[in-house]
Order: structure tokens, then sequence, then C-alpha cells
């Protein structure tokens, strides 16, 4: 008897429900590292960038989860207001008494407009560096396969580095007294280093808010 129950007694779901609940899964980790990283732990964007490119990133192997449901002609929310680069997606605060003075922030905001899918994972230009533009799947792809998300590679891509570096912005030259230590360096550029945290945030900001508003998981 071919019996398609598992040795748990559990019915296995078929596609695409099992596809469905999978891309339900994947939305609820970006929720809860959304939770942890607005908490502090921005480390959390590690697991983002890993969410995020289970549910994007198509290649000849391997079909996401937008593929597998037929959602890749979809639409996408993107927070970009016109740039072309960065400065749509991230703002900055100052904390001179910190160690790290230069924090680059997601925007979060509610603002949005509509763009393909194909266009908001590989056609957007969210980093500029040395005249190239680099887009969301490119980033997110840097920060899942070697810097951490879903492995550690010995080598960074150039822009990547630069973008964790933070001198592509804003930078704050101290020349500060304090009444004890210096919390960081004077007259030593700091900038944030942050940067890509921040992004892989936003990213999930938007996909968050897209899969409400175009109903993914109905």
């Amino acid at each position: 008897m071919n019996d398609k129950r598992s040795h748990r007694g559990k019915i296995p779901l078929m596609e695409p429900d099992r596809f469905r609940a999978k891309l339900k899964e994947q939305i609820g980790f970006l929720a809860r590292s959304c939770e942890a990283f607005d908490k502090g732990y921005e480390d959390e964007a590690l697991r983002i960038a890993t969410s995020l490119r289970i549910i994007f990133h198509q290649t000849q192997t391997s079909i996401s989860l937008m593929a597998h449901l037929r959602l890749q002609d979809s639409q996408m929310l993107t927070s970009s207001r016109g740039h072309g680069n960065d400065k749509d997606f991230l703002e900055y605060a100052l904390n001179l008494g910190s160690p790290t003075p230069v924090r680059a922030l997601p925007m979060l905001r509610a603002a949005f407009h509509k763009v393909s899918v194909n266009r908001w994972w590989k056609h957007e230009p969210v980093f500029v560096h040395q005249g190239e533009s680099h887009p969301r799947r490119r980033i997110i792809l840097s920060a899942a396969n070697k810097d951490g998300g879903a492995h550690v590679d010995k080598d960074l891509e150039d822009y990547y580095e630069a973008l964790c570096s933070g001198q592509f912005s804003f930078g704050l030259t101290g020349n500060l007294k304090f009444s004890g230590p210096e919390p960081y360096p004077q007259g030593v550029t700091q900038y944030a280093p942050n940067a890509h945290l921040a992004l892989l945030r936003q990213f999930a900001h938007e996909t968050l808010a897209s899969a409400k508003q175009f109903q993914w998981l109905s």
C-alpha cells in the first residue's frame, strides 16, 4: 500500500500549499529579525539577507519561492525617492558620547511606490561605488553568501567593503574635550560602520509591506 503520510502520521502539504507555507515561514523570520534589529541586535540583518535570498533569488539550479508561487511577475513596494543611491534608503544619527558616533538608520517610512519584482530585485540602484550601481540582489547575496548570513567567505567584494566601511557617506572628525576617556579617537574621521546592515533592514521593511499589500499569503 502506498501511504503518503509521513512517519509521524501527518499528511504532507502538496504544492503550492507547501511553497505558500514556506513563504509564510520566511516572512515570519523576516518579521522577527526586524524586531530584533530594532531592539539593537543589528547583526540580525545577516539573517534577513538569507531569508530574502530564499524568497527572491533565482538561478538555473535554484528556484525562488516567488517563482514557485508564480509571483515573480507581481509588484513590489520600493522606498526609492529618485536619488538612485543609498540616500533613498538611509539616514544618519549622531551620538557624540558613543564609541561609534555615526550610525546609519533605515528610513522605515510608509512612503512607497510600485515597481516590478524584477526591477526591485535586479535593477533598481541602491549603492554606487566607483561609478557602478549595485541593486538589492547584489547586496543581499554578498551578505548571505559571503558575510555570514549562510556562509563566510575569505574575501569580500570591493564595493561591499566600501559599504561596510561607511566612507562613501557622512563622516565626523571630532575635536572635542571629554571629562573622561575619549569615546572615540579625536581628529580621526568616524564613519557609520553599519550601512550594509541598515540597508538590509530597509529591504525587509519593503518586503513585509509588499507581502501585506499584494496579499502573497492569501
